[in-house]
């Protein structure tokens, strides 16, 4: 058994929690499972974003090499 330094019994002893713990309540764990939730869909929207962005910059690159390339025909016509 381990003593403590102070006059109160500990809390495997049978003691009870002192004003200094700080225990997690039900709403606390909600709100951080809703925080967790909200961080998680936020990167999955800015991926899917960054995806969208990544195949317009592809498609104007595109576009533009049709321009420069002076093709009437071929391969890049539609």
């Amino acid at each position: 058994m381990m003593t403590g330094t102070d006059n109160e019994p500990l809390l495997e002893d049978g003691g009870i929690a002192s004003s200094r713990e700080f225990r997690l309540t039900v709403w606390h764990k909600v709100l951080f499972f809703m925080l967790g939730l909200i961080s998680a869909l936020t990167i999955c929207v800015l991926i899917r974003l960054s995806n969208k962005l990544a195949a317009d910059a592809e498609h104007r690159a595109l576009m533009h090499f049709k321009e420069i390339s002076g093709h009437n025909g071929g391969r890049f016509s539609n």
